[in-house]
This record gives C-alpha cells, sequence and structure tokens, in this order.
C-alpha cells in the first residue's frame, strides 16, 4: 500500500508554474502564517514556498480578532513572496491577496465573490473567506511578505456558532456540494500568479469593480485612536481607502486601520 503524501497530493494538482512550490502540509499547526514566516527568515524559503494545514489552533485575522475553524473542512494556506516593492508599498499585497483570492473563489464557485477592504471575501453580504499580509522589511524594501488566505469550505450551516449564523457562509453552502481543497488552492494561486506581475493599473481597476466597499458611507476606525466618517470613494495605488468627507479627502492605509463599519448601502 502507497502511504498518503498530502504535500504531493496538493503540488501535483496545481496548475501554476511556479508559486504553490515547494510545499510543506501540516495536519495541524499553530497557524500557517508562523510556520511560512519562520521558513523565510531563518531558512531563506524561496519565492513561492506554501505551507497548508489542515486544521490551524489559533488563526487570527488583521489586527488580531479570531478567526473560528473549522478542522479539516477549510483551506488554509500561507504562501512566501519576494516582491521588489518599497516598505510603504505594503497596501498593494493586500490589493493582490485579496483581488486573486476573490477571483479564484469566482472560478470555483462559479458565482461572484467580492471583496470589502481590504481583507474580507464575501459572497453577497456573508463572507466566506478572508485573507491577511505580514511584510519583513528591509531598509529600502520589502525582504519577504507572507500572504495568508483562509476560506470556510466543506462548512454547513449548522456548523457555525450562533454569532456567524447570518453572517459567515461557505463553498458548500454556495453549491450544494464538497469543493475539493486541491480545486481551491490551485484556483487561488493561479489566479495570483497571473496577478502578481500584471500592471498596477489594471489590478486596481478590476479590484474597484469587485471592491463592496466603494461608494458605501463608512466609519473608519483607526489607531491608535480617532475615526473617519464619510464616503468610500476610492481604493489609491497604495492600497489605501480613500474617504470622502465632504470636499475632503483622506486616504486611511491598511496599517493604521482598526476596524471599518459599513453605515448604509451604497450611494
Amino acid at each position: 500500500m502507497i502511504e498518503d503524501d498530502p504535500a504531493r497530493r496538493l503540488t501535483d494538482a496545481l496548475s501554476t508554474e511556479a508559486l504553490g512550490r515547494p510545499l510543506r502540509h501540516y495536519p495541524i499547526a499553530l497557524t500557517t502564517e508562523a510556520l511560512a514566516l519562520a521558513w523565510a527568515r531563518q531558512e531563506e524559503g524561496p519565492e513561492g514556498a506554501t505551507v497548508v494545514a489542515d486544521q490551524e489552533v489559533a488563526p487570527r485575522q488583521r489586527k488580531g480578532p479570531p478567526w473560528v475553524p473549522f478542522a479539516g473542512r477549510g483551506l488554509y494556506f500561507s504562501i512566501v513572496l519576494r516582491p521588489s516593492l518599497q516598505p510603504d508599498a505594503e497596501g498593494l499585497l493586500w490589493l493582490l491577496a485579496s483581488l486573486a483570492a476573490a477571483e479564484g473563489l469566482s472560478d470555483v464557485l462559479r458565482s461572484e465573490v467580492s471583496i470589502k477592504w481590504p481583507d474580507d471575501l464575501l459572497v453577497g453580504d456573508r463572507k466566506i473567506g478572508g485573507v491577511k499580509v505580514v511584510s519583513q522589511l528591509g531598509p529600502a524594501q520589502i525582504v519577504s511578505a507572507i500572504l495568508t488566505f483562509r476560506v470556510n469550505l466543506d462548512v454547513q450551516a449548522d456548523d457555525l456558532p450562533p454569532e456567524l449564523q447570518g453572517v459567515a457562509t461557505s463553498a458548500r453552502m454556495q453549491t450544494g456540494e464538497t469543493v475539493p481543497r486541491e480545486r481551491a488552492l490551485d484556483a487561488i494561486l493561479r489566479r495570483l500568479e497571473e496577478r502578481y506581475d500584471d500592471d498596477l493599473q489594471h489590478l486596481l481597476e478590476d479590484y474597484r469593480r469587485r471592491c463592496e466597499t466603494l461608494g458605501r458611507q463608512v466609519r473608519a476606525l483607526l489607531l491608535p485612536r480617532g475615526e473617519i466618517v464619510g464616503r468610500a470613494g476610492a481604493v489609491d495605488q497604495g492600497g489605501s481607502l480613500v474617504i470622502e468627507v465632504g470636499t475632503t479627502k483622506k486616504p486611511v492605509p491598511v496599517g493604521i486601520l482598526k476596524k471599518l463599519e459599513t453605515i448604509n448601502p451604497r450611494s
């Protein structure tokens, strides 16, 4: 009997040229992000190195809120990139990650997946997944960036805790079928590879079309304190959300955002 090798199975399912390789698989991990970060920093992990886990023990979203894990029923992975970007350009990586994930999941689900700036993936008004970006900075550039993706796959409505009922969704809830993890992983990585070297203008245009935040009245709670209330008018070339307050335009970088609240529907 040939012993099952999840890492080989996941790698063999990839249609990408570079991203997703080499790949390490873990049945359980504290977070895939922590393992990918250690791989990049301590072992000089190459661009494209990917960590996939069946289960994460303590996954965290941007700025610390916990991600509710579903052991064996989601896609949890992180990838190492080594982009030629200045340290202040990290916001572009958030756009890249969320757009690639939204496009890849749209391919899999055959329905529109939209983005709530800066990190949520939505089907309709329900969250199906999220992204996270952590960068290691050098003197004049980003040395490495860890892009993390978490997607609800084989999760059913009864699996959701009370606080997520009516708020979250999954690939299974949307299609009525089990979506193989290999298929979702390949779809996201394929779109990420296509977008990675894409022209910035194309990235921004396509991101803006998928961003359901634009045109809405929002409240941005900032770090260390403060807030901005106004209309989400644009996402700029640095990845910041531009909030219009009267005739004033105020860019909000991802790094200073604590929480973004939607006040009412698109105007």
